[in-house]
């Protein structure tokens, strides 16, 4: 096959029916029943040419197999990375080998701290795995993490791992700022499912993005074994409106992405969601061109560039092996504030770690010239009366997990005993006694009176003015405590006080059409 054949032949040879603008399959009869009005596939964007033409050519560089393999890892269809104990053993043997060759002032300054952290197996099965077991370029990939995570960390932290001890206030809010989701469940392939939001992208100041992205993927997302054999499945978000964006500068192209590339993940599926009808993208042509080819060739061919509808978009994930029920973006291209730090507090109660953060508010310190996003149509933070929750409640308390170390950093605290309830705590539970605690009393107050607000809003959007109002009372000191099956009171998330407010509202919507009901039959 030569790179003469057109692009119509070209599909055809390759065994890629698939391949166009959106990456759909012409002829597949498993997609459900297309959308009335809508043509199933987009014709080609002369916006998007370059990068098209980008994918395109890669394509045409790879063997039939390898684009057929490409195919299938697209379509969730593929298999895993196949291992075997004498595979393995073999790999690590010539790992070292390689390593021998390849020594570098970075890893010379790791064995002299730390022999053990770079020697050990399970470390370096990591940038094999991730580099299908080619063992020069799993080696380059290793030597090029220690550099990246020495200048980015300070020569000392080079060969230990890190916890969130070691990262500033502003590293920690940029990990919960909304830049990053991990959807619940996995896709049809069983793999993780993580979404990148980039209307803020340009506004990040890039040491605190590097550092936030190390935790995130290195602590968090590559130590999943799923993650390590079968691939990630990412999907980036384009969601920006009028007025939201800002484009990255060259320093973000210079520095982060060849910081993320030394990262061992691998990107089994890849695809650019470009929301039609919001206003502005921030990814046009020029700037996806720029970030596909600081991308490795594996990466490229694995993905699809889609401009279409949020709604669209779903129908078209879906397709692709993705589950739209959990999707952190609605049919309207909204984002789903309530869900997007979900995942974040998961990962502290499996490492046994606890921080006071905002959810999801972003943090102004972490960015650059850059205002907080509510995006809750006509209502702001304000609306929800903050100074009702600090009339109820008092003012914001330090929190007891919470304190500040010598750095200034936010230090993580693990948890040293039960937690004793005070009268400006919710307490979770069935019974009288908790429906009189003090705590309670306040809660369910404050929550009433933003109840004319919660009627007004459209049924899909209540569940957003919920989350802002747990956030506020989050923010002013206010926890929420359940008990253990040990009968020990400990800190519930987020989620949990989101669904005791709409509870709470539906109660009382519910009593309400009782007594007319009563009312009416006498």
């Amino acid at each position: 096959m030569t790179s003469s054949l057109s692009s119509n032949a070209f599909e055809r040879q390759a065994c890629l029916p698939c391949f166009n603008y959106d990456g759909q399959a012409k002829d597949n009869k498993n997609i459900p029943n297309q959308l009335p009005g809508k043509n199933h596939h987009d014709t080609s964007k002369p916006e998007m040419k370059q990068a098209e033409d980008l994918l395109a050519s890669d394509l045409k560089k790879i063997s039939v197999q390898e684009r057929a393999d490409a195919f299938d890892d697209v379509h969730c269809v593929g298999e895993e990375l196949e291992e075997t104990p004498e595979m393995i053993q073999k790999s690590l043997a010539d790992f070292e080998d390689a390593v021998q060759k390849e020594r570098n002032p970075f890893y010379e300054m790791a064995m002299n701290q730390n022999r053990a952290y770079v020697e050990d197996p399970i470390f370096r099965l990591k940038f094999l795995r991730a580099k299908l077991y080619d063992v020069g370029k799993s080696v380059r990939q290793m030597m090029s993490f220690l550099e990246h995570k020495a200048k980015c960390f300070g020569s000392d932290k080079v060969a230990r791992e890190l916890d969130l001890s070691d990262f500033s206030k502003e590293d920690i809010e940029m990990m919960v700022s909304g830049l990053y989701h991990i959807q619940e469940g996995r896709d049809r392939m069983g793999r993780l499912i993580v979404h990148f939001f980039g209307k803020n992208l340009g506004k990040c100041k890039v040491d605190v993005l590097k550092r936030a992205l190390y935790y995130i993927w290195w602590a968090i997302i590559i130590p999943h074994p799923e993650v390590q054999v079968k691939g990630v499945a990412g999907i980036y978000n384009d969601t920006a409106r009028e007025d939201e964006f800002k484009f990255p500068g060259f320093n973000f192209f210079k520095e982060v992405l060849p910081f993320f590339n030394s990262l061992p993940l691998r990107f089994s599926a890849c695809h650019f969601c470009r929301h039609a009808g919001l206003g502005r993208n921030l990814l046009n042509d020029k700037i996806l061109s720029l970030w596909l080819d600081s991308f490795p060739q594996y990466f490229r061919v694995r993905t699809r560039i889609h401009h279409r509808s949020s709604m669209e978009l779903q129908y078209h994930l879906q397709s692709h092996g993705v589950p739209v029920d959990t999707l952190p973006f609605d049919v309207d291209g909204n984002i789903r504030t309530e869900i997007l730090n979900s995942w974040f507090e998961k990962h502290l109660e499996e490492s046994n770690q606890s921080i006071r953060f905002h959810q999801p508010a972003v943090a102004r310190s972490a960015f650059e010239d850059m205002e907080v996003d509510s995006d809750l149509g006509n209502h702001s933070y304000s609306d929800f009366n903050e100074d009702d929750a600090k009339e109820a409640f008092g003012e914001p308390r330090r929190a007891s997990d919470q304190r500040m170390g010598n750095n200034g950093n936010l230090e993580s605290i693990r948890e040293t005993g039960a937690i004793k309830p005070t009268e400006n705590d919710v307490l979770f539970g069935k019974g009288y006694r908790l429906q009189l605690h003090p705590g309670n009393v306040r809660f369910r107050e404050f929550v009433l009176q933003n109840r004319d607000e919660y009627e007004s809003t459209p049924r899909m959007k209540r569940r957003e003015i919920s989350m802002r109002l747990a956030q506020i009372l989050r923010s002013n000191g206010v926890r929420f405590l359940k008990k253990t099956e040990s009968g020990e009171w400990m800190e519930s998330n987020i989620v949990e006080a989101d669904k005791k407010i709409g509870q709470i509202f539906r109660e009382l919507r519910k009593k309400e059409q009782n007594g007319r009901a009563n009312r009416s039959s006498a």
